[in-house]
């Protein structure tokens, strides 16, 4: 069948009416506002009982993200509102008082934005009886009037619910460092460590192309189970992270496998490193070692600096 062209504009001209008119019904009423959700951000402190470590330097964190989630009084299941980058404003639909909010730690896993994950070593942050107003932003957590931040405080699990494989944190208190004597142990510096008064360091000369180091500690984590070693560090140089540990069918002999590499950096920086994935390559077999290696291939110099280190399984 051949339409005239006077044919046609009718017909379109029918439809746009009929779209026009099905859009302007889709708006037709009054429009929810949304409330605000707003936190600052997000640090980690020692729980009152039971908690992994006394040690101050176990709780430095970089917590960038959070999920949160909330339950209305009267829903059959609670409500994802979505992972947000901290500072959080998150908009909520609802007015009122909300029966609980969790707020769930998001952490760069690897140092990587894009692998973004709850840590499982978290626990998740309880919030009950926030009040919502609409157009208004409700403040979680705490108020410093230093720097006009509001704050919430997270936890690792209890000590009954993860175990610390190895802890160092190269304070003057201790008696000896987990680390091999090549890397040399700054005991009474609180101008230059992380925290406290002590760091590790590696300083390799123009003349050397790399240098290793390690950790002493025969890691024996039971199989598959999530394991992860954190530390804070300050490199000038590019800083690579290996597995020792045995194959099947290697016969005895250990082999190496790589974690990651880190980059330069000026300042002190927190990094969560998932161990699991290298640890897989052997079949979870064990025991495995974690040992450094500095690269110095343009024969600069320079040196690496860590602090507050740990190895945590679940």
């Amino acid at each position: 069948m051949i339409f005239s062209k006077k044919t046609i504009q009718t017909i379109l001209a029918c439809l746009l009416t009929v779209l026009t008119i099905s859009s302007c019904e889709k708006f037709k009423g009054n429009t929810e506002v949304p409330a605000y959700l707003h936190v600052d951000r997000i640090i980690v402190g020692p729980q009152a009982q039971n908690a992994p470590s006394t040690e101050p330097g176990f709780y430095t964190s970089i917590i960038d993200a959070a999920q949160i989630v909330c339950y209305f009084k009267g829903d059959e299941a609670e409500t994802t509102l979505g992972v947000f980058q901290l500072p959080i404003t998150a908009p909520v639909l609802h007015h009122g008082n909300i029966e609980y909010i969790k707020v769930v730690p998001v952490i760069k896993q690897n140092g990587q934005s894009g692998t973004r994950i709850a840590y499982p070593f978290f626990q998740t942050i309880r919030l009950d009886n926030v009040v919502t107003a609409a157009d208004s932003v409700t403040n979680l957590g705490k108020f410093s009037a230093t720097d006009s931040t509001w704050t919430l405080t997270a936890h690792y699990l209890p000590l009954d619910q993860m175990n610390v494989l190895m802890q160092d944190y190269f304070e003057p208190t201790s008696f000896s460092t987990n680390f091999d004597s090549t890397f040399i142990w700054v005991k009474d510096s609180a101008s230059a460590a992380c925290t406290g008064k002590g760091f590790g360091m590696l300083t390799i000369p123009d003349s050397v192309s790399i240098a290793t180091f390690s950790i002493l500690t025969n890691l024996t984590p039971k199989t598959g189970q999530v394991l992860y070693l954190e530390m804070d560090y300050q490199t000038d140089l590019e800083l690579y992270i290996n597995l020792m540990g045995f194959r099947n069918g290697s016969g005895g002999t250990a082999s190496s496998v790589p974690v990651m590499c880190l980059v330069p950096n000026q300042k002190w920086q927190k990094i969560y490193i998932n161990l699991g994935r290298a640890w897989s390559v052997y079949n979870y077999n064990t025991p495995i070692t974690v040992f450094f290696q500095l690269a110095n291939p343009n024969h600069t110099g320079g040196s690496v600096r860590i602090d507050n280190v740990k190895i945590i399984t679940l």
